[in-house]
């Protein structure tokens, strides 16, 4: 009778606190982006909601305390505590990790204009291969940078928590950067340097020339023509555009910028290339809050913990010309341009474990905090407001050294990626090999974008008696090009040191 009304009492505590985490979702709100809070967390993917054992439980399921230091009347380990977390009475943790995205061809197209000339082609005459390649690719690359859906993202964290018996405290930073071209100007890409441009075009030698339109439509050719180009320089351009590997995806924007170059260089329609303001936008936010956490179980299959948190952050914001001849320097103060808010957060958890499962839900910065952008150069960058998130997490749990777990974001979490968002599926597992050493697996999906595909995950702890340290990486499946090379879509590294007693 007792096991059965306990398995009730799970399931009914199990399904009110579902149905309002689901509320919470179809309000559509949104989140601050998900962090991998530990190298334990990294290692199994990020599926730790249902089965966190140390005190990154701050982030991810602050009930997990009341299942620390939780015996019978006895003083003796209670049979639901199947992964011994009552023998834990006081520990801290020390973890620090870093993590980056490459969004579509970001990569690629930043690295291919680092290598063009701009003053050479702007200022001076074309007269190589060489020239007619740097303007295919330039107007390539630009048109590449203004697709919304490029972008690189870095991020990084670092936690430090101590707690003692039920209670937690501890001191947690959190940090996001992305950037992306938010305006393309068409209008000052003019080439002064160049006298005329067809004579200029039709006078140099392109080896392997076949002599055919084969990449433009006829539509093109005539957008082409009606800029002021013969039907021999357009050939040209054709042939060269081939030769860069130019695709059928990028081609209408790469004519489109190419028709603006030749008609303000003909016609002098627009100003010089020199002069352009293509500007990349840098959006960042970062945060520390001082999490104070405390759990309670309800019973020996219960548990309901929270934080109440001390949060100060900052948004940043920074424009920068691509073109800026001093956009080094910009780039070094770009972390001066920011507002900064103190205020305070509200994390709510609940856990049950019964017959060698455990499922964990958890709901961050249930109220809301809000941090105000900063106006920099006349510019109102946006407020940042961490909406309520929540996760879902089972874990199956047949012996203290054994786990599996598979978890998901119940919300779409937004990012400093504008209008990009994260919900992650993650499955981990972990084994505790012979008491000292701790391997670690798993994989996630972002199941609100399709850029970036399955990551890999994996990690290892390393038991020195009471002491442990971690480590963990993750390489996405999938890889994009930065400085002529192939990296991960998606990498990320995470280090932690901790004592468990």
């Amino acid at each position: 009778m007792r096991r059965t009304s306990y398995s009730r009492i799970i399931f009914c505590y199990s399904i009110v606190f579902l149905l309002l985490i689901v509320g919470l979702q179809s309000t559509a709100v949104m989140a601050g982006d998900t962090f991998f809070a530990s190298p334990r967390a990294l290692g199994m993917a990020g599926a730790n909601v249902a089965s966190v054992n140390d005190t990154s439980a701050q982030y991810y399921n602050p009930a997990a305390f009341g299942f620390f230091a939780y015996r019978d009347k006895k003083g003796k380990k209670v049979p639901a505590d199947i992964n011994n977390m009552g023998r834990k009475t006081w520990g801290t943790d020390l973890s620090i990790g870093a993590g980056y995205s490459i969004h579509g061809g970001i990569g690629e197209f930043l690295n291919t204009l680092s290598k063009i000339d701009i003053d050479d082609l702007s200022t001076n005459a074309l007269i190589t291969e060489s020239d007619i390649q740097d303007l295919i690719e330039l107007a390539n690359s630009l048109n590449g940078l203004d697709d919304p859906d490029n972008a690189i993202t870095v991020d990084a964290n670092a936690g430090l928590g101590v707690r003692v018996n039920h209670f937690g405290i501890g001191l947690r930073g959190y940090f996001q950067a992305s950037g992306r071209v938010v305006e393309l100007d068409t209008t000052n890409l003019g080439l002064v340097g160049s006298i005329d441009l067809n004579t200029e075009l039709n006078g140099i030698p392109v080896s392997g020339n076949d002599g055919l339109v084969q990449l433009f439509t006829p539509a093109q050719e005539a957008q082409l023509a009606a800029a002021g180009l013969t039907a021999a320089s357009i050939q040209k351009l054709d042939f060269i555009a081939r030769e860069v590997g130019v695709t059928q995806t990028d081609l209408d924007g790469t004519v489109d910028l190419l028709a603006d170059i030749a008609d303000q260089t003909i016609n002098g329609t627009g100003g010089p290339l020199e002069d352009n303001q293509t500007t990349v936008a840098l959006q960042g936010f970062g945060y520390a809050e001082v999490p104070l956490t405390y759990g309670y179980a309800i019973n020996d299959y219960i548990s309901v913990g929270g934080n109440v948190k001390a949060i100060q952050g900052r948004v940043y914001g920074t424009n920068l010309v691509v073109f800026d001849k001093d956009i080094g320097d910009l780039i070094q103060n770009v972390d001066s341009n920011f507002e900064e808010t103190t205020t305070f957060g509200v994390d709510l958890g609940f856990m049950a474990r019964y017959n060698k499962f455990q499922l964990g839900l958890v709901g961050r910065n249930l109220n809301s905090p809000n941090f105000k952008g900063p106006t920099v150069l006349g510019v109102k960058f946006d407020d940042v407001t961490l909406e309520p998130q929540a996760a879902i997490g089972l874990a199956f749990i047949p012996f203290e050294t054994l786990t599996l777990e598979v978890d998901l974001d119940l919300t779409r979490n937004e990012t400093t990626f504008t209008n990009y968002y994260t919900q992650n599926f993650s499955f981990g597992l972990e084994w505790d090999a012979l008491r000292f050493l701790a391997l670690r697996a798993g994989t996630y999906r972002n199941l609100a974008e399709d850029d970036i595909g399955w990551v890999i995950t994996g990690g290892l702890g390393i038991n020195f008696w009471a002491a442990r340290f971690d480590i963990a990486g993750a390489m996405a499946t999938k890889s994009n090009q930065f400085d002529e090379n192939d990296y991960p879509a998606e990498a990320r590294l995470d280090l932690g040191l901790s004592i468990d007693f």
